[in-house]
């Protein structure tokens, strides 16, 4: 775990219930709650909200971090505005969520909500606290503003109560899913078990406005935890002392986006669970806080490609969203990631690492659809799958081959560049042809350099193209029927090379003969793509073809007369004898 300071008075806890644990020493529930009926435990929940509204109201309106720059209370202390009842009424809140009136857990939800926004707001703007501490000649500028730890905690503490409450909402609607019912509905029934008869029509008419609440609340939820998420990338070394992050804070937005992910197994389900604004969480935390996190993210990130088969075009999606300069370092660690899996003694058929295997396959390829280049670069980490034995790897690696050269601009835009940094340096010669032979050698520098870069490219692309044509002849009928497939879509798309037509076409004839119907199918689309996309259809004069066919006829005629005459020779010299 991230080490916390020692002066922070919210370090993040391992697990909820160790709130109740030094050195939060937290109750269930506050001395003053009631719980002898309904009526009452309802009343103390009310007035538990009015606490946290009352809170959000005395924050909104004092003027930004002003309300957090009151002296130091002594250690293990709370500050005057986050005190030990505000936390207290959040813990008891958070903690009997579940059970919470409808109308209360919604207010719940806004309050805690408005909190979250309300002191990224203030962290963003802080107004003249942060004037009056950069007044000073060493601190002129209001970038060497540093927050205060009485803010810093109770940012932390808000941020991991929503944490909690989306964890909450989260379990219950992946528990309802698995049993076949909707949290709502279960809840519904939980608390009327005793007129189940009677509300029977009651509880089905209340389902939709009860699916409807449980959307909005989630939509709240992920909304304040992605403006945290950005608050805390964006004013980083405002709001850390020396820029040094606590990792148990910053990794809260992307451990609840993993959960939200996990439901995204759709259209709609993506929308329902806010897969959208759980993919910008990960990627903001990952473009700032690489250096501490990227590990981590990654182990997560892969962990869920292993389990769920619907992940793969999610992480794609999530590499296309973080920052490419100078490189994409998501994407070269989940690569690299790949590139290590042990495929030892795996069989798709039997399940266990097999079925992992299976479903984190299809990332190669849907990367390489969205980030070419990216897998081009790291290419060499997972070529040596290709001699692994689950053949869905070895399909993937084709399938990603394949979007590689289709996509011309990853090896023509370097060449473009090349071709115009030569014609430049070639007009910059001509212009200073009168000046001193320094600039000349340095055109023809870089002259020599563009056209080494062009053949680097054009031998890469060759070599692709060989790996494509031998794994035609894969051991398994699926992998060879993903590289004919691959071919068959490059000769469609006009992405393959005029010495290439020739070998490619023998290929397709060679595999009619393939003992598998789908690799012969696939053969047959891949010669009929050929002879329909032929570079010289349309353009092919057949005169002289025509002329040569007839020299060829009568060479032949010439050459079996000669061959009737000698024949004829031989035997009348034989007969005189």
């Amino acid at each position: 775990m991230a080490s916390t300071p020692s002066s922070s008075t919210f370090p993040i806890p391992s697990s909820f219930q160790e709130l109740e644990s030094p050195p939060y020493n937290l109750l269930p529930y506050p001395h003053s709650f009631s719980d002898d009926d309904e009526a009452a435990r309802a009343e103390s929940f009310e007035v538990l909200i009015r606490i946290v509204e009352g809170g959000n109201r005395t924050l909104v309106n004092s003027s930004g971090l002003a309300l957090f720059e009151e002296e130091e209370e002594e250690e293990g202390e709370c500050d005057a505005w986050n005190d030990g009842v505000r936390i207290q009424a959040l813990y008891t809140l958070v903690r009997k969520s579940d059970s919470l009136a409808p109308a209360t857990r919604a207010r719940l939800v806004k309050a805690l909500c408005d909190a979250v926004h309300h002191l990224s707001s203030a962290l963003a703007n802080p107004g003249n606290t942060a004037m009056s501490s950069s007044s000073s000649p060493e601190n002129n500028s209001t970038n060497n503003f540093v927050v205060s730890q009485s803010f810093r905690d109770a940012y932390a503490c808000h941020i991991y109560m929503l944490f909690t409450l989306m964890f909450f909402t989260e379990s219950q609607e992946k528990l309802g899913k698995s049993l076949g019912v909707t949290s709502s509905t279960s809840s519904n029934s939980r608390s009327k078990k005793t007129t189940k008869k009677k509300n029977n029509s009651t509880n089905n008419s209340s389902t939709p406005s009860d699916s409807e609440a449980l959307q909005t609340s989630r939509t709240l939820c992920a909304t304040a935890m992605l403006t945290a998420s950005q608050s805390m990338s964006t004013f980083a070394s405002r709001l850390w002392k020396r820029s040094v992050p606590d990792e148990a804070v910053i990794h809260l937005p992307c451990r609840i986006a993993y959960q939200m992910l996990e439901s995204a197994t759709g259209v709609i389900a993506r929308k329902a669970s806010c897969g959208d604004e759980a993919l910008k969480m990960i990627a903001t935390t990952v473009d700032t806080y690489a250096s501490c996190l990227l590990n981590t993210v990654v182990a997560a990130l892969v962990d869920l490609l292993h389990t769920y088969d619907h992940m793969a075009v999610l992480v794609a999606e999530l590499c296309t969203l973080v920052k490419e300069t100078p490189s994409n370092i998501l994407a070269t660690e989940l690569l690299r990631e790949i590139g290590r899996l042990d495929t030892e003694g795996c069989h798709t058929e039997t399940g266990g690492k097999a079925s992992g295997i299976k479903n984190v396959a299809p990332f190669i390829s849907e990367l390489a659809a969205v980030r070419p280049k990216v897998v081009l670069a790291n290419i060499s980490l997972l070529l040596p799958h290709l001699d692994a034995e689950p053949y869905v790897l070895r399909s993937a690696i084709v399938n990603s081959i394949g979007c590689i050269l289709v996509r011309d601009d990853v090896f023509a835009e370097d060449n473009n560049n090349n071709n115009k940094k030569v014609a430049a340096s070639a007009v910059q010669a001509e212009k200073d042809k009168d000046g001193d032979s320094s600039s000349s050698d340095d055109n023809g520098e870089q002259e020599f350099k563009g056209e080494k870069k062009a053949v680097v490219k054009a031998n890469t692309r060759a070599s692709l193209f060989d790996i494509l044509c031998d794994r035609t002849c894969d051991i398994t009928s699926f992998t060879r029927a993903a590289a004919i497939k691959v071919l068959n879509d490059l000769t469609e798309k006009s992405s393959l090379p005029l010495d290439r037509i020739m070998p490619v076409t023998a290929i397709a004839i060679d595999r009619l003969q393939d003992k598998t119907v789908m690799v012969r199918r696939y053969s047959m689309q891949l010669l009929t793509s050929l002879l329909e996309n032929n570079p010289f259809m349309g353009m092919l004069n057949p005169e002289p073809y025509r002329d040569k066919i007839t020299e060829l006829e009568a060479y032949l005629k010439e050459q079996r007369a000669r061959r009737d005459f000698e024949g004829k020779g031989c035997s009348f010299g034989g007969n005189q004898e």
